[in-house]
């Protein structure tokens, strides 16, 4: 009988010893909203990483809830190692105790995101410390119907500028409101009415929502830039734009109950269109920034997102875990496992350095939306962030409903937001 060497033996015991290991290695757990997407890439980074994959969906409402659940019992056994959470939730998650600081694992990637992902993935804003990174993002625009504006006699340039919007939207409405067609889209049918109706027009005029004062955040929304913001909105309403109480999501604009639609990139997308490539939907409708005041001024765009993090007690307390759950991050945020990512859900790119040929072929006015991106600004994302929102909310609705002048509105939402941040 052959008698196996000491080398011979110390390879086989080897081999042995790596069928164990992977047999034993733990498959990395990730929970993503609803619809998000990342199984596009799962198999791509599974080979790259040489990581086995979990992901798990939830609905918006229930991945909020469960994540603060799980994360509350300081269990690393019941915590997923990846996460993925909406990012006006990051001041709240981090000063939880919830989030890994990441800066180590993210900061040298970091330097191709466009400034708002970056800095918007950092709590405090701009401080320098990661506790994830901003994956995907949407933008707000102004989407149209070429052929509804020239049956109208509507010049799109009309849309650029808040005066000639506000006479573009009144010809529209004089001339294809008998065929039951709605003129120009004005969203107050919920708390993110601000996202659309009144930040990106603040932060036109140069004003911010908030500012900080002696180390907290103070209120700067009622600011001369946000009267004017407001005014803007009152006027179309008084021009006869009407307010809608219920949205659709972009599904009216793209069965073509509406000529102009200010809306999220979402509504020029195929899942609005089903069917239809992304040359064809630009030969349909048309885009445009969201208007301004005045020649030279920048049409800046509101964006959202979602960003990556890993659970602090995996770090903390599971070790290994960790280890794994880090591999697995860094392949997601390659720049070609991104770029095939937004290919394939055809997203809003956060960095300037994917493959812009191929995303140009797969995402309708990509140049556009890059250059949006690129200008974007977003929401703080401070704890409080859902009541500092409903109360701006709430001094549009008094402003257009109630006939309430929009400075004494922003003052009063104002001394409503001092009180939730604790002045």
């Amino acid at each position: 009988m052959r008698r196996f060497g000491i080398a011979t033996f110390a390879l086989v015991l080897t081999v042995i010893l790596g069928f164990g290991t992977l047999y034993a290695q733990r498959t990395v757990v990730i929970w993503e909203p609803e619809g998000y997407g990342l199984e596009a890439v799962k198999g791509l980074v599974e080979d790259l990483s040489g990581v086995k994959l979990d992901i798990h969906e939830f609905s918006y409402g229930d991945l909020r809830s469960k994540l603060q659940t799980t994360l509350l019992a300081r269990d690393p056994e019941v915590a997923p190692d990846v996460v993925m959470i909406d990012s006006i939730w990051l001041g709240e998650f981090v000063e939880g105790g919830y989030l890994a600081d990441l800066t180590d694992v993210v900061a040298p990637i970091a330097k191709t995101w466009f400034k708002a992902f970056r800095e918007g993935s950092q709590w405090p804003p701009s401080s320098g410390r990661y506790y994830g990174l901003w994956y995907d993002t949407d933008v707000r625009a102004t989407f149209y119907w070429p052929d509804l504006l020239k049956k109208a006699g509507v010049n799109p340039g009309n849309l650029l500028y808040w005066d000639t919007f506000i006479k573009a939207c009144q010809k529209l409405k004089t001339e294809l409101s008998d065929e039951g067609i709605g003129a120009c889209w004005l969203d107050m049918a919920g708390s993110w009415a601000p996202d659309f109706e009144f930040f990106p027009y603040l932060w036109q005029e140069g004003g911010k929502i908030l500012v900080k004062k002696n180390g907290k955040f103070y209120p700067a929304f009622n600011s001369e830039a946000g009267v004017k913001a407001l005014k803007f909105l009152v006027d179309r309403v008084k021009s006869g734009i009407d307010p809608q109480t219920e949205t659709f999501w972009g599904n009216d604009f793209a069965k073509k109950k509406w000529a102009v639609y200010p809306h999220g990139n979402w509504a020029s997308s195929e899942s609005r269109f089903p069917g239809t490539t992304p040359d064809e939907r630009e030969k349909m409708i048309a885009v445009l920034p969201l208007p301004v005041s005045e020649p030279g001024k920048v049409p800046v765009t509101l964006a959202g997102g979602w960003i990556m993090s890993i659970p602090a007690i995996v770090k903390d307390k599971a070790p290994e875990r960790f280890k794994e759950a880090v591999k697995v991050m860094k392949t997601f945020l390659r720049a070609d496992v991104m770029t095939k990512y937004y290919a394939a859900l055809a997203r809003v790119p956060v960095r300037s350095d994917v493959d812009k040929e191929e995303l140009s072929k797969s995402i309708e006015f990509f140049d556009f939306y890059m250059k949006m991106a690129s200008v974007a600004r977003t929401r703080p994302a401070i704890p409080q962030w859902s009541q500092v929102s409903d109360a701006i909310f709430q001094a549009m609705s008094d402003a257009v409903f109630k006939g309430i002048d929009p400075k004494v509105a922003l003052d009063r939402a104002a001394e409503k937001v001092k009180r939730i941040l604790g002045w």
